[in-house]
């Protein structure tokens, strides 16, 4: 049963309540606009775009920086899940920072990351 208490909290970690911003991005579509009320005074929101395959992450930094990253592995595409303090892959163990960087192998290179820029009490993120 020990052996079970790292995986198990790596679990527990990862299920924390995370807002989720829906989002059907149009054709020509090069922007997304996230009112920063829809992180209900979270960290963290998950962006979820149609006809996507992973989820984003967009992490608070500070009031004014905000980071967007792609949560799908850079070692083997399979899909993240993130935690308070690190993005977990489940797959084969991987774990990335908060900032995207690999933290534990098999995992060589960070994660994709969108620009992201915040302003009027709106986070913008940029597809493009």
């Amino acid at each position: 049963m020990a052996a079970l208490a790292p995986v198990l909290g790596t679990m527990l970690e990862s299920c924390a309540a995370t807002p989720v911003f829906r989002f059907k991005p149009e054709k020509g579509d090069t922007e997304i606009q996230i009112p920063i009320e829809k992180f209900k005074g979270s960290t963290q929101l998950l962006l979820r775009l149609a006809n996507h395959g992973f989820d984003f992450l967009v992490v608070k930094r500070s009031d004014t920086e905000y980071k967007t990253l792609e949560l799908k592995c850079s070692h083997e595409d399979q899909p993240l899940s993130p935690g308070n303090k690190n993005i977990f892959c489940n797959s084969h163990g991987s774990i990335f920072s908060l900032d995207g960087q690999v933290l534990k192998e098999p995992a060589q290179r960070p994660l994709r990351s969108l620009k992201t820029t915040f302003g009027n009490n709106v986070v913008h993120i940029f597809l493009a």
